[in-house]
């Protein structure tokens, strides 16, 4: 018995240790193939990138035995076309608890938990229905037949979120919602037909839009929800629920159903409880820490109901009643309190059309310490839309910023209104409702922490006056519209009516600081300052600006602005020392205006046209006649920003855009300009900017040591691609700072920059700019006449290699003397037509082309004499001409130079060499066979002869020889002639010898 009982000991133990090693062992072994398992079923079923840290992807038994969790830590899902590269899924953690037994031997998957740690989700719905939620890919092997829907179930137990963030975006209605800070944890039993979720949710903050309109903003909400679920997940029913938006909290009962189509639903809804502060929770900027410390009393009734069906056609009918009674709310440090607040408010939609709809405000009234306001309104239909309402207020604004303290803001004066409205409002007929409206502001004052000077003694008095309903018949004026800043006054009276036709009476006078008033008004991203004083006076209609008719819009006046400053990130800071202006209804006159934009100054003077047309229309340009100089104008500052490589780098220029709505003749005349890294002086001449283009015309400047004319055109219409179409006459400019500071020369002729001399040339080239501003090499085209006075190279490769070629002495020095090229630019290549250079003392022909990659392909033709060539090169003519050559004659020599210039390859043009040779030394024996034989034979028949055969032009004998032989005539015969030309060709062949011995 003990030996049994031992055993069975060892045995369980045994089971025990065996289990144990299986549940540490399993997950390590099968790690890896489980996680490859996960990844080729996700590419199988889902159309987006599922990644996680490989890393962090654990199996375990321990931590929920006997149960298998799965956990995955930064895990995300991102999308494919159309929402290509957004994140529809992210999380920290996110962590699976399974059944091991159900998934061994049981039909049904038993999930346990799913938890998920900070999880971000992003839903997106196209205009179009498309979501890009939408994911799993479509397979034929996951349809399930009537007869195998029972084999197999799916159950959880529980699930939740922790600290996620959703957002929830739909096109499609539109509609948006966010909430942040979400925690959120459920539980349900889908395995069962009907069943009960019990969630709880909680969310620090929740936004939601509607079509353009914000519904909730910064809310924080609380849900305690069990909802009975059923038909198949489609209807829902509310058991027990509660949900607080802030500190209101609301309940529903009744259900909602998904059909196929549509949705139906029976919901009603309603406070609880009836405290007034509960919905002052719901009040922008009330709901904060000391929220809790507010006094208030006063009833509070809020119910409603959502009754019908939803469908893209239909609506369901709504019902929302809201009742306050003898409330008020008063902060504990203040001295005053809101009193008798009294809303009844109804609004009814019976039939779920949405121009049915009913908004009463039967009544609004709440007193502002001793300030009453009132109002009611009646709409009775949305489009077109019923209206009837009034709104009475005297305001007393010091006490009314003690009810609402706004910190670092003080206000002070009394406000009133008075308005009442009646009738029907339709953007199609343009029809608005009868309005009589009358408003005042008077002792104003307005201070700001942020800035200490104040706005005084601010005062308006306003009517909007409309009988007739008619946009034309609409009148509203602004009257001695005044205020005081820092001393300076400033005042406006406006009458604006018709509607339709906007007519307008303006006067304004007075002083401005704009630095005062951008720190009353802070723009953003942007600093103003400057002293602005005018008198205007303006009238006219919109029509008259539509229709050009500028005669009919007298405004007139002056302005003047000094010390001005703008400062923005994207512009240097442009300073303003004084401008003044006279206007007049088709132009403004600039009498003066001097400034600086970054490091350049500028004085202009001239006429601006078409300003109100520029102003008011659409597309309009604005036209000016404009005298500038400038002392420096650093054009650098104006170009628009690009990818930048180094400090120093050209790339971190961009293209200077010409406006296509201006329209200006600038003469110009500036003492030193700056563009990237050249430097421009003494610059004049006429800009002409119209239509994205700038026409330059008889623009001067001195660089390079130079002088420059340019006339063409820099056109930016295509902003993506600046053209330029230039004439250029430069007049002794340094050849080796063209080169050092022209990509042009650098690409085409990089040799110049070896080369010491000046150069003048008229030359037209055109093309297109890169982003840097600099040319795009593959479209330049040009051509034109390069002179060059007096220059010389030296101790250049090419020159080297040249004379290694040749063995010429005195050669290491290239001579350039009254040359005159021959050039253009076309398809990557600079071609030079041939021209003459000294190598040495030897004179040389150079023709040829340089690619834009830096090949060369040039030709040198020089006449050498023989003895100043080696024995190799005088072999090589002996071998091509049977001779020898005279060491005291010339030969010509033809080098080909090759490669590039970095690695330069001259080489003897064999061909051509050898065709030029033979040339060579046939005129000579040519010439050397003529003399003698004109000595032998001269003054017989036999000198035409010999004449005729070597084609001899040194003395013309053709009249003498026909003469003679017509009086010997017995004497020439067939044989003589013979006889004549054997001793010919003797005497070459002899003479021939003679050279060869």
């Amino acid at each position: 018995m003990k030996k049994a009982l031992k055993w069975t000991f060892i045995v369980l133990g045994g089971l025990i240790v065996l289990v144990l090693a299986a549940a540490f062992i399993i997950p390590i072994v099968f790690k890896d193939d489980i996680q490859a398992a996960i990844k080729k079923e996700l590419d199988k079923s889902v159309n987006a990138d599922v990644v996680f840290d490989v890393d962090k992807f654990n199996l375990t038994l321990f931590r929920n035995f006997p149960n298998i969790t799965a956990e995955m830590s930064d895990l995300g899902v991102i999308n494919r076309a159309p929402f290509e590269g957004e994140v529809l899924f992210a999380t920290e953690k996110f962590e699976v608890e399974v059944n091991l037994k159900a998934i061994l031997f049981g039909s049904q998957l038993r999930i346990k938990g799913i938890s998920l740690v900070r999880p971000i989700i992003n839903v997106t719905v196209l205009e179009d229905g498309r979501a890009n939620y939408d994911i799993a890919i479509p397979s034929a092997d996951t349809v399930v037949t009537d007869e195998g829907a029972s084999e197999f179930s799916f159950g959880i137990d529980h699930w939740e979120i922790v600290e996620g963030s959703v957002v929830y975006n739909d096109k499609s209605l539109p509609f948006k919602m966010e909430l942040k800070g979400l925690n959120h944890s459920g539980s349900g039993d889908f395995t069962q037909d009907v069943f009960d979720l019990k969630t709880k949710t909680v969310a620090d903050t929740v936004n939601v839009v509607f079509d353009g309109t914000e519904y909730l903003s910064n809310k924080h909400v609380d849900i305690d929800a069990v909802i009975s679920i059923a038909e198949q997940y489609t209807k829902y029913t509310f058991k027990e629920n509660s949900a607080k938006i802030n500190d209101f909290a609301m309940s529903f009962d009744g259900w909602f159903k998904m059909n196929e189509k549509d949705f139906g639903m029976d919901i009603a809804f309603k406070s609880p409880e009836n405290s007034f502060k509960s919905l002052l929770s719901l009040v922008p900027g009330m709901y904060t820490q000391s929220f809790g410390d507010i006094e208030t009393k006063g009833d509070l009734a809020f119910n409603g109901f959502v009754k019908g069906t939803y469908s893209e056609k239909q609506m369901p009918a709504f019902n929302v009643n809201l009742l306050v009674k003898d409330a008020m709310f008063k902060y504990p440090s203040l001295p005053t309190a809101i009193n008798n607040i009294n809303v009844d408010l109804l609004i009814d939609n019976k039939d779920g059309v949405i121009d049915n709809t009913v908004i009463d405000l039967k009544k609004l009234h709440l007193d502002f310490g001793s300030n009453p306001v009132d109002a009611k309104a009646l709409i009775t239909k949305m489009y077109p839309t019923n209206v009837d309402a009034n709104v009475m207020a005297k305001l007393n604004l010091a006490e009314l910023s003690k009810m609402f303290p706004l910190e670092g803001l003080d206000m002070k004066g009394n406000y009133a209104l008075n308005l009442s409205a009646k009738g029907v409002y339709d953007s199609l007929k343009k029809t608005i409702p009868a309005i009589d409206a009358s408003m005042s502001l008077a002792n104003g004052f307005v201070k700001s922490s942020q800035f200490p000077i104040p706005l005084e003694d601010l005062k308006f008095s306003s009517t909007v006056k409309n009988a007739s309903g008619k946009l034309a018949e609409t009148f509203i004026t602004v009257k001695d519209l005044s205020m005081l800043m820092d001393g300076e006054r400033f005042n406006a009276d406006l009458l604006l009516q018709n509607l339709d036709d906007y007519t307008w009476d303006l006067k304004a006078k007075g002083g401005i600081d704009l630095e005062k008033i951008t720190k009353v008004f802070p723009l953003e991203g942007m600093t103003l300052a400057g002293k602005v004083k005018a008198d205007i006076q303006t009238k006219g209609k919109y029509s008259d600006v539509q229709a050009e008719k500028y005669d009919r819009l007298p405004t007139s006046g002056t302005a003047s602005l000094t010390d001005f400053k703008y400062i923005t990130k994207d512009l240097p800071t442009v300073t303003l020392s004084q401008a003044s202006m006279v206007f007049d209804p088709k132009k403004i006159d600039l009498q003066k205006l001097n400034g600086k934009i970054g490091r350049s100054d500028f004085s202009v003077n001239g006429s601006v046209l078409n300003y109100l047309g520029y102003v008011f229309g659409k597309n309009e340009t604005i036209k000016g006649n404009v005298n500038f100089t400038s002392g420096l104008l650093d054009l650098n500052e104006f170009m628009t920003d690009t990818e930048t490589t180094t400090a120093t780098d050209t790339a971190s220029f961009g293209v200077i855009p010409v406006p296509d709505n201006i329209d200006f003749v600038l003469k110009s005349n500036v003492q030193k300009i700056v563009f990237m890294d050249y430097n421009m002086t003494n610059a004049s001449g006429d800009v002409i900017v119209k239509d994205g283009v700038a026409n330059l015309s008889g623009l001067r400047f001195n660089m390079l040591g130079g002088s420059f004319v340019v006339n063409g055109t820099y056109n930016t219409q295509n902003i993506a691609h600046p053209k330029y179409d230039l004439g250029l006459k430069i007049d002794g400019v340094s050849m080796k700072e063209a080169a050092n500071k022209s990509s042009l020369v650098q690409s085409y002729a990089p040799i110049a920059g070896l080369v010491n001399g000046n150069f003048s040339t008229d030359f037209k080239v055109s093309g297109e700019l890169l982003k840097t501003m600099m040319p795009n090499m593959a479209t330049v085209n040009g051509a034109g006449l390069v002179k060059i006075a007096q220059a010389a190279l030296t101790q250049s490769k090419l020159i080297s290699g040249i004379t290694s070629l040749t063995k010429l002495e005195n050669t290491n020095e290239v001579t350039l003397k009254d040359v005159l090229m021959s050039t253009s630019i076309k398809d990557g290549r600079l071609s030079v037509q041939p021209f003459d250079v000294k190598f040495g003392n030897y004179k040389t022909t150079v023709a040829g082309s340089t690619g834009l990659d830096g090949s060369l392909a040039y030709t040198l033709k020089m006449d050498v004499p023989a003895g100043k060539l080696g024995s190799e090169f005088n072999s090589f003519i002996a071998k091509n001409t049977s001779g020898k050559t005279d060491p005291n004659g010339n030969v010509p020599v033809t080098i080909g130079l090759g490669g590039n210039y970095t690695n330069p390859k001259p080489t003897l043009l064999m061909d051509d060499q050898k065709a030029q040779v033979k040339e060579a030394v046939t005129n000579v024996a040519k010439e050397e066979g003529a003399k003698a034989i004109e000595k032998a034979v001269k003054g017989t028949d036999a000198e035409k002869i010999v004449g005729d055969l070597l084609g001899g032009k040194k003395k013309d004998t053709t009249k003498t020889a026909a003469a003679d032989t017509a009086k010997a005539k017995p004497v020439t015969t067939e044989d003589v002639q013979k006889k004549v030309e054997d001793e010919a060709k003797q005497k070459i062949q002899n003479f021939l010898k003679k050279k060869k011995n």
